[in-house]
Order: C-alpha cells, then structure tokens, then sequence
C-alpha cells in the first residue's frame, strides 16, 4: 500500500505527534508498505533519521508567517497565519493533488499550516487523526485561563465550522480517546456527516542503555518531568508543588520551550536540576531512573505519549485529572491528584516519596498497563482503518 502522512511541520525536536508520524510511518515501511511523510517544513537530521527507518521525506513548501510549531510573533502574524488556514479550506485541496489517488491512503495529522482542505478525500482515501483540538480551537488546546470552557467563542466557532467543510469530506475522522472524541462533540463538531472512530494509540516500548539500569534499588526518590517547557504542560504548578512538597527527593526537569528560562532559574537555585532538551535514549534512561514520571499538564491530553513510555517501563505516573486521561488508574499505575492545583500535586509527591510499599504496588501496576499500549496491536488498528477508509470512498466515488 501507498501511504502518505501529512504533518506540517516536522522539524526537531519531534514533540509528541511527530513523533508519533514518525514511528507509525517506520513500522510500516517495516511491514513492507511504500510510506512517504510530507510536510511544509523539515530538517536535514530529521530526514536522515526518517530514511535510516525506510521513510521519504518531501517538502511541500506553503507560505505561513510562522511554522506551525512555533508561536506568532504578535497579533497581526497569528491572525494571517489562521486566516490563511481557514481560506484554504474554501478552495481545492490544491496542496497534494498527486498524493491522493484510488490505490492510496493519505493520513493527515497536522493541518495547522497547510490548510484543512488537505482533509478532503477528493482523488483517494484521507485519514485524518485528531492528536489535539486543531479542527475546533485554534490554540489546540481548548483551554482558556487554565479552564476547559464549555462553549469557545464565536471567532472559534465560525473557524470550526469552517474546518468543517473539509473534515467532513475526509473518509475517517480517528481520535486518540473517547475523552478526545467527547471534547470536539461538546465544542460543537457534528457527530454525524462523516465516520468517526476511537482508535488508542500504542507504542514502541523503549531500549534502556545497559549502564543505566538500575540494580540495587534508588534510596533517594527522583521525580521526572519531560515534555515541552510550555504553560500549559503545568510548569508553574510543577515549581510550586515541588516548593510545598518539601520532600529529601530530586526532581529532573527534560525537554525544551518557552519556558525553559523558568526552569533555568529553578536549576540555578538548587531547587531541582535542568537536563535540557533529551533524544530518545536519554529520555528512556531518565525513566529507567525515576521513581515516577510527574505529568502536570493543565489542558485534556489526547494522548499523553510520555505516559505511554512510562508505563511501558514499569514507572509509575503522577498526573493531573486533565492529564491522567484513560491510562493513568489512582492506586493502581500511578496516582491522580484531585485537581490541578499545587497543594495537590504535593501531597501526591510527599504520598509516593515517603510509602516504599506504594511505590513498589504502582511499578507492578504500570508494567500490567503495557500491553494495552502494544504498538504492533495499534498498527494493525490503523491498518484495518485505512482499508475501511479506502472502501468509503469507492463506496461515495
């Protein structure tokens, strides 16, 4: 099978989404599929390391006044970059005429920057799958002063029913969670008008380096947080509940962003240390070290990718309600503070570090979580959609 997968921008380093393209794209380019990742943006390492796994990368180049992953200058800049967005979805899926044809399936992950007419199934069958909230809310998140509204305003909504019109002339709409699939419905994306479906994500269980295995038990506790250094993964609620939790621990801090001079200063301090941005195989060693991952993340997640990893390596979570989504169980793989406030968080902190007996039951419990995160299992799920995906369109052809 042809497959094409469309992410925008595809740049390092990969957050979740690419990520997620990138591993779906290599194994079934494994499994003996033609498999290409288009996108408006790239990088020479990331090509590379696409072709290492027999993927092709092609730029589509598309004019935007910022990419995709990164934040507007100012308001002037945001408002083109979305009114381009939403003009687009009023002309001819223009962007990759070539792509979609009979004997193909084109899966759209990323919208945001090329425009959502890439969701119509004009030539061939188009997956589209939902790794945020990018068809109803521009900010992709659907929060709003650390809240999830219960109605966005009327810009949002005229924008979504915009998106519409391409969305519903795709073949399959996929979402990460039936949590996912709740939130656009109760944002006003129709529930009828195109099939939509709940397909869990899976994932590669990572390699540990052999040096960094842990073998007589850590004495000291050590939280882990990786991810984007943004506001909404909870970074500000991370500080203040490590302050509060006042706990003999060490709390790692990996990843990268907007706030990463946030987490500088708290490194110079002593309060908690910075390891920077981390590749795949120093993520999997912090996990390997951690007594849990901490997941703060103030907006619903889809899918929390580094949950996935972190119970795929027996460590336990400690996570936010909006972050928790289906996978993190209290008491059983991890614990799920009772809000999104800092005194939560640092009890659930202080509960794990000072209860050897917990920590050990929640490491038992993760490393049962695993096999619902079976990455060949959700292969084969994609697959089976895509074949479904290609029969609706000759079925409405």
């Amino acid at each position: 099978m042809r497959i094409t997968h469309v992410q925008s921008s595809f740049v390092a380093s990969l957050g979740g989404a690419e990520s997620y393209v990138l591993a779906l794209a290599s194994e079934q380019a494994r499994r003996g599929d033609e498999v290409e990742i288009l996108t408006a943006w790239t990088d020479p390492d990331t090509v590379e390391r696409a072709r290492r796994a027999g993927v092709a990368v092609r730029v589509r180049a598309t004019y935007r006044p910022y990419r995709p992953d990164q934040h507007g200058a100012g308001t002037a800049a945001k408002i083109a970059f979305h009114a381009l967005d939403v003009l687009g979805t009023l002309g001819p899926a223009t962007w990759m005429p070539e792509e979609a044809r009979s004997d193909a399936v084109v899966h759209v992950h990323r919208f945001q920057g090329v425009g959502a007419q890439v969701l119509r199934a004009r030539h061939g069958a188009v997956v589209h799958t939902a790794h945020d909230y990018c068809l109803v809310d521009t900010t992709s998140t659907s929060i709003r002063d650390g809240h999830e509204p219960a109605r966005l305003g009327g810009v949002q909504r005229l924008r979504a029913r915009a998106n519409w019109l391409a969305a519903q002339r795709a073949s399959i709409l996929v979402f990460p969670s039936e949590r996912a699939l709740a939130r656009h419905h109760a944002l006003g994306m129709p529930a009828e008008g195109v099939e939509q479906r709940v397909v869990p994500h899976g994932w590669p269980a990572p390699a540990v380096s052999p040096a960094h295995i842990e073998t007589g038990g850590r004495t000291r506790p050590r939280f882990v947080f990786l991810g984007k250094l943004q506001a909404t993964k909870g970074i500000d609620l991370l500080l203040r509940a490590w302050e509060q939790a006042d706990i003999d621990a060490e709390l790692v801090v990996a990843g990268d962003g907007p706030e990463r001079p946030t987490i500088e200063r708290a490194a110079a301090t002593g309060r908690i240390t910075y390891a920077g941005w981390v590749d795949a195989q120093q993520k999997a060693d912090l996990i390997a070290s951690a007594t849990a991952l901490v997941f703060p993340s103030l907006w619903p997640e889809t899918f929390g990718l580094v949950i996935a990893e972190s119970l795929l390596m027996r460590c336990p979570v400690i996570a936010t309600p909006q972050a928790a989504g289906a996978f993190v169980r209290d008491g059983e793989n991890g614990l799920v503070t009772t809000d999104a406030t800092p005194g939560s968080l640092a009890r659930a902190l202080r509960r794990l570090a000072h209860d050897a007996t917990l920590r050990e039951g929640l490491a038992r419990g993760a490393a049962a979580s695993a096999a619902a995160l079976d990455f060949g299992r959700h292969v084969d799920r994609v697959q089976a959609v895509y074949a479904d995906a290609r029969g609706i369109f000759a079925r409405a052809r």
